[in-house]
């Protein structure tokens, strides 16, 4: 061989040897860059209640909650989760965003459904998809599965990611023990950073991830938010810091003429004693969509021929859409200490536990509003009960609001017009008091008053269509009952109790007294009973 050839070879082989330790080298360093994280909860809680209106049931309601969530980081800039949530429990499951997310098989001549916020469904059988709550009973569910990616220009986020916004009466995805399915979407999203304000933009499907199946995927929503936000924690130098949010929505569905526009505002001031936070919701729109008939709209869908039929898409009754849900929170610490604030007395509360904390003194304050409608008691085209308009003005919040455990309770069945698995067509305050101390733990009274906004219009008419016979079904969405004569919905009393573990258990116990009102009275039969309960409940994330 002559040296010139010889020499090429040799160049090309260390050439090889060098990209090949080059590629090792790299990939050494991919894999030990890469970090696992798993995070979880798990919880456990017993509830026994008696003289529950409107039948006056006695139940015993267990729920067994658990979740894990992986998180992968392969780099610095791109994160990977996967979350997986099971809940066994034994009363009616809890609803996702504004109440229960329907399927519209009933539309869709191929059987094909997509879920509708706002609406409850119809047809649909406890533990399927498309249950009348949202959370799946016995059946492992993938609540997350999504990556982040950091880019020069903001956060890219896509697949099935957790939601939340304002105080929740939307979105939320808070876990406790006591709640319900977190809130998810299927999307496409962007957030960017722009100091003082951050934008998120999202291209939203809605499927199997927010309590239905989705085999058509015709349903979409634009939704944009901006918040302009201050670390609570590092609060400017008027004292005061903030955190201040818009949302935009655009929701359509084509197969059943639905089409609605989302306004969310809300806004979080932190003084250093004080605190006070509000949300107003405000949807709008039109619909040809069944599935909003308790909260008001259409039951039936007809043919341009007159003839009542559950397969046609887009001959339903025209329907208008207008409803609001606010929520106003306010906390005030009475401690005279000078380095007393509210924010720092809420955020040990949520990283370390009881013994680790400082004694408090707290007052707090809430007040909620979920429009209604008198149609709401009844379907707009059920004839049996005198018919009514197709102007939807009901909304729902979401069920993890829970201003009291027996008044505003996720484990009754719904019935059309009041607030059971979610707060709808009311009025509400609470007033509270806590006391903490590192030894003992939390405890304190809560006082809550409730009204409906609007009642039956049936049950006080002359030659009344109303009778007191009807089934309330766990599994059934459109629980026709004959009540809401009266807008009382009564007053509650709890003594509430908690504490926190150093290795973040949480354990509480709930004693309440609910003196019922008149708005749960059936038509024909006396004075609702009082009410008694009490829950237990232990839970811890990881």
């Amino acid at each position: 061989m002559r040296p010139c050839a010889f020499r090429k070879k040799l160049v090309a082989a260390k050439i090889k040897l060098v990209a090949a330790l080059c590629l090792a080298a790299f990939c050494g360093q991919a894999f030990s860059s890469t970090s696992l994280m798993v995070n979880g909860h798990a919880g456990l809680l017993g509830q026994y209640a008696t003289n529950i209106p409107p039948t006056n049931s006695t139940y015993f309601a267990l729920r067994v909650p658990i979740g894990l969530t992986l998180q992968a980081s392969p780099s610095d800039n791109l994160n990977i989760y996967l979350g997986l949530d099971y809940a066994y429990n034994n009363y009616p499951n809890t609803p996702t965003l504004l109440g229960q997310n329907s399927t519209t098989a009933t539309t869709n001549p191929d059987g094909q459904s997509t879920p509708m916020p706002f609406a409850n469904t119809i047809n649909a059988q406890n533990g399927s998809g498309g249950t009348p709550y949202g959370e799946q009973v016995d059946t492992p569910t993938l609540t997350t599965a999504y990556f982040t990616y950091q880019t020069p220009m903001g956060l890219l986020k896509a697949g099935r990611m957790p939601r939340n916004w304002g105080l929740g009466v939307w979105h939320n995805d808070e876990w406790s023990p006591t709640g319900g399915a977190i809130s998810t979407s299927d999307a496409i999203a962007f957030t960017t950073d722009l100091n003082l304000f951050d934008v998120n933009v999202y291209y939203e499907r809605y499927g199997e991830a927010v309590g239905g199946n989705s085999t058509n995927q015709s349903a979409v929503a634009y939704t944009a938010e901006a918040r302009l936000k201050t670390d609570a924690a590092d609060a400017p130098s008027t004292g005061v810091s903030r955190e201040i949010g818009v949302a935009f929505s655009k929701f359509d569905h084509g197969q059943s003429n639905t089409s609605l526009t989302i306004l969310d505002g809300y806004g979080k001031f932190y003084l250093s004693k004080f605190f006070v936070g509000a949300e107003v919701l405000y949807p709008t729109g039109t619909t040809q969509n069944p599935n909003y008939q308790s909260l008001g709209g259409a039951a039936d869908c007809l043919t341009t021929s007159g003839v009542e039929s559950q397969s046609q898409s887009k001959t339903c009754s025209a329907q208008s859409f207008t409803a609001m849900a606010a929520l106003l929170k306010m906390k005030y610490q009475l401690d005279n200490e000078e380095n007393t604030s509210i924010f720092a007395t809420e955020t040990a509360q949520n990283l370390v536990g009881t013994a680790e904390r400082q004694s408090s003194n707290t007052l707090g304050f809430w007040a909620g509003y979920a429009s209604g409608g008198a149609n709401q008691f009844y379907t707009a085209n059920d004839t049996s009960l005198g018919g009514g308009g197709n102007n939807i003005t009901a909304i729902m919040m979401n069920p993890n609001i829970q201003p009291s455990f027996l008044m505003f309770n996720n484990t009754t069945p719904p019935i059309n017009g009041m607030p059971t698995g979610a707060i709808t067509n009311t009025t509400f305050a609470r007033l509270d008091y806590t006391y903490e101390s590192p030894g003992f733990g939390s405890i304190g009274p809560v006082l809550v008053w409730g009204r409906l906004n609007h009642t039956n219009s049936q049950y006080n008419a002359e030659n009344s269509l109303c009778t007191s016979q009807a089934i309330v079904s766990s599994t059934s969405a459109i629980n026709r009952m004959c009540v809401g004569g009266s807008s009382n919905l009564g007053v509650e009393f709890d003594i509430s109790y908690r504490y926190t573990t150093l290795d973040r258990v949480n354990v509480g116990a709930d004693l309440g007294y609910w003196v019922v009102g008149d708005a749960w009275k059936v038509y024909g039969q006396g004075t609702p009973n009082s009410t008694y309960g009490t829950r237990i409940f232990t839970g811890v994330q990881f």
